[in-house]
């Protein structure tokens, strides 16, 4: 028998006792939303990553349940002042992380400014990527997509709203 890591025979027998298997990580969601900020201002010599202009992306977390909700942040970056970083065959990895415990019927956002804090990165030049969110319930997630060019008039704003569906893990 195996009592605190030491083994003790009992009767000419060994009883031998497995350690329990660590338990599997909860059950939860991830939700990659794709993220625009910044101006493009694109050589008109070069095919752009993005149109010329002014982009800006917010992203609506709500949290519908009756009970906390635990949320983790990673940031990819794929496009970080105006330069294709991931493209491939180069590959982006996580810029930054936060985390947050979001209470019954509440909501917050991330919008470029959160982003800039996260990463560190200038995100009033052009910035790509996505913002991954880790739940551990399923949780409402909008991206809010803003555009508009650099005459105004003549490119009026434009904007879209994405409902993103979260992968169980």
């Amino acid at each position: 028998m195996q009592i605190g890591g030491q083994e003790f025979g009992l009767d000419n027998v060994t009883v031998r006792t497995r350690e329990e298997p660590p338990p599997p990580p909860p059950a939860g969601y991830v939700y990659s939303v794709k993220f625009v900020c910044g101006a493009s201002d694109a050589n008109p010599q070069e095919i752009p990553i993005a149109e010329p202009g002014f982009y800006a992306t917010e992203i609506n977390i709500h949290n519908y349940r009756l009970e906390d909700v635990d949320i983790r942040k990673a940031v990819i970056i794929l496009v970080e002042g105006g330069e294709g970083v991931g493209r491939e065959p180069n590959f982006a990895q996580v810029s930054g992380t936060d985390a947050i415990s979001l209470p019954p019927n509440t909501a917050t956002m991330d919008d470029c400014v959160r982003i800039a804090e996260i990463t560190g990165v200038d995100t009033s030049v052009l910035t790509i990527g996505y913002l991954v969110l880790q739940s551990s319930q399923d949780i409402k997630v909008d991206a809010v997509y803003t555009t508009t060019g650099f005459e105004p008039g003549l490119f009026p704003p434009h904007v879209e709203v994405e409902r993103i569906r979260g992968n169980q893990l």
